[in-house]
């Protein structure tokens, strides 16, 4: 089951008493929440539930909701250590839990990679990229390392990166360039490797190159906002 984080924030409102029974359906049992907890817990056992609410990026509500599910669960066993704070410490059984959990988001993250790679081969034997003998890459997510050596498996060389906000000036051994205007060489066209704002980078590299020599992935493509007709 994926991640509705935001949902359960909004169910989960300051104020509002969470438990985890009371949930709908859909909300029970996350697997990257509780492998979240599992391994907050392991790493620390007595913070205070606030700050690992903001570690883990969820609402206080729910994290107090959870840490009781995984108790209940047999995963973690609490000890009071005073009158308004516990130890929470992870059962043989959390142990197995958080194995389990992680090497599923290790197998999740690894076919993701794959399924990457493939969508950024398929597209550099594509037309017209396919006749581009060099590039720049537009974003420096991890998407870029993976559309970097996909380029560089067909021979196609990566003359520049472009990330609007970044203040360096190299990324993956190549230079690194907030705009089109400080790249210095003629390239055949930009490839789109930025995840967060796919739209802002075709825009960008569109303005510079023109529509013909931008080429994004198909799962890229499907997060962009579809363009106004003429």
């Amino acid at each position: 089951m994926n991640v509705d984080v935001h949902f359960m924030n909004d169910y989960a409102r300051p104020g509002v008493r969470v438990c985890i029974a009371n949930l709908p359906e859909r909300a029970v049992e996350q697997p990257q929440i509780i492998l979240d907890i599992l391994e907050s817990v392991d790493r620390d056992g007595e913070r205070s539930q606030r700050s690992r609410a903001s570690e883990i990026g969820i609402a206080l509500g729910l994290t107090n909701a959870y840490l009781k599910f995984c108790i209940r669960k047999g995963y973690l066993k609490a000890r009071k250590i005073s009158s308004r704070s516990y130890r929470y410490m992870l059962t043989p059984k959390g142990f197995a839990e958080k194995s389990r959990l992680a090497v599923n988001r290790l197998s999740a993250s690894l076919h993701f990679v794959r399924a990457v790679r493939g969508e950024y081969a398929a597209l550099y034997a594509s037309e017209p990229v396919c006749h581009w003998t060099n590039i720049v890459i537009v974003g420096t997510s991890t998407l870029a390392e993976i559309c970097a050596i996909c380029a560089m498996e067909r021979g196609i060389r990566i003359e520049a990166i472009i990330d609007q906000d970044s203040i360096d000036q190299h990324r993956l051994g190549f230079p690194l360039h907030r705009d089109f205007a400080a790249v210095s060489k003629v390239v055949g066209g930009a490839v789109i490797a930025d995840v967060e704002q796919p739209g802002r980078a075709r825009d960008l590299a569109e303005i510079a190159l023109g529509p013909d020599r931008v080429a994004v992935p198909p799962f890229l493509l499907a997060l962009l906002p579809k363009k106004a007709a003429a």
